[in-house]
């Protein structure tokens, strides 16, 4: 058996945590630096009106050094090919762009380049859309000029944009807060609900969710608004409502769904894990407060799974687990033998309703197609999510569940 070991930012698992006790002062400029933050003088912004990354780095010289450290998690450091890690996805994803390539993502400073080079961009047509939280540079172009900049062409903005995920998407220009660059999260998608998600979860979650482009207008839209609203049923019962499809099925003529990366949803909603309860944050765990050799305290900018961080292991989860690390390493275990299985199941689905579908009844093959839809749908949301059943287990093995029964049911329909 594979074990995928994602090490996608922001991977790992969120059950144990750090208050960050140094907050965002922890962000407030180093101690080696001149003058009081009153008399700094601001940083220039370029054409899109973002401070890049770089320019922070006489201010913040801890932040943007352990910001840097992500380029360790790029495209050479060992990224599965999921096509060839789960086969049944050459069929699962067949008609699709995922299925000309789909590998595991490399750290938040590589996803301009990872949008530009992969083959669901370069051998397809696409719309700038796409490039949303690729780069603080689009996302500053579509707060300026408005949602029309999401329906241009991909080839016509990509080669303007030169800065990864870096410091404007969480603060825009000012380091000392924390703000969601993305406004249709805040505004939209959260609903009434912002006070009871914290700040520094909010910011992760504006990328880190499931989303779809609006039919009509091409905007990046979330199938949701408010907590509630964000279970895995309640986000196939919108797309079913809207009639919405990411695309036909060439082997079942089912009109499928393409999840993307749910792991805000997995964690703060419906029933929300149990660290999100407590009201911990994404940043608690997959960053945290570090001490730099002259002893300032300051927010740690290398995004890694805690299981990775010595220290917050020691310190804070051992408080309340005994065997953190080895807890996952089952729970991702079992949750790679049930992804792994299913899938196998669901592809052998779709060639036995490929075979059976000119055979059936007008309303058995409505039915045998939205199982299909239904099943790969629930599959698609574990699977993608990049915690691999770390962050809330027992949503993870329900929503399994529910993935396979639904294929079960497609099985005795055609077999």
């Amino acid at each position: 058996m594979k074990i995928k070991s994602k090490k996608t930012v922001l991977a790992g698992t969120c059950v144990c945590a750090i208050m960050l006790v140094a907050g965002l002062v922890a962000c407030a400029p180093q101690s080696n630096t001149t003058g009081s933050a009153e008399s700094q003088i601001m940083p220039d912004q370029d054409s899109f009106g973002v401070v890049v990354a770089d320019e922070w780095s006489g201010l913040y010289p801890n932040q943007h050094a352990t910001y840097e450290a992500n380029e360790a998690n790029g495209p050479e450091s060992g990224k599965h090919n999921y096509l060839e890690l789960y086969p049944a996805l050459n069929t699962m994803y067949k008609g699709y762009a995922f299925a000309l390539g789909y590998d595991e993502a490399s750290s938040h400073v590589y996803a301009l380049q990872s949008v530009s080079n992969t083959p669901r961009t370069t051998q397809k047509e696409q719309l700038a859309n796409c490039i949303t939280c690729k780069t603080p540079q689009f996302t500053a172009q579509v707060n300026s000029e408005g949602d029309g900049v999401y329906a241009k062409k991909f080839n016509d903005l990509i080669g303007t944009f030169t800065e990864p995920i870096s410091c404007y998407n969480c603060h825009e220009n000012d380091p000392k807060e924390l703000t969601v660059a993305s406004k249709f999260f805040t505004e939209k998608s959260m609903g009434n609900d912002g006070a009871k998600v914290p700040m520094a979860a909010q910011v992760c979650g504006q990328c880190h969710n499931e989303y779809y482009f609006n039919p009509e207008t091409k905007v990046t839209t979330n199938p949701y608004s408010g907590l509630a609203a964000m279970t895995p049923e309640a986000i196939l019962a919108y797309y079913d409502g809207l009639g919405f499809k990411d695309w036909e099925h060439p082997l079942t003529g089912a009109k499928m769904l393409k999840v993307q990366h749910p792991e805000f949803e997995t964690v703060y909603g419906g029933k929300q894990m149990h660290m999100a309860q407590l009201g911990y944050s994404c940043a608690d765990c997959h960053m945290g407060t570090s001490v730099a050799e002259d002893g300032t305290s300051f927010t740690n900018h290398t995004w890694t799974s805690p299981l990775e961080n010595a220290d917050l292991m020691k310190n804070t989860c051992s408080t309340c687990h005994e065997d953190l690390a080895g807890q996952v390493k089952a729970w991702q275990a079992e949750e790679e033998e049930r992804v792994t299985a299913i899938s196998e199941k669901i592809e052998d689905y779709i060639n036995k309703l490929a075979a059976a579908k000119d055979t059936l009844s007008a309303e058995d093959l409505a039915t045998a197609q939205n199982l299909h839809r239904t099943a790969q749908f629930y599959w698609d949301f574990v699977m993608v999510e990049n915690s691999e059943g770390a962050h809330n287990p027992e949503l993870t093995f329900a929503t399994l569940d529910k993935a396979e029964a639904a294929v079960d049911q497609g099985l005795a329909l055609v077999s």
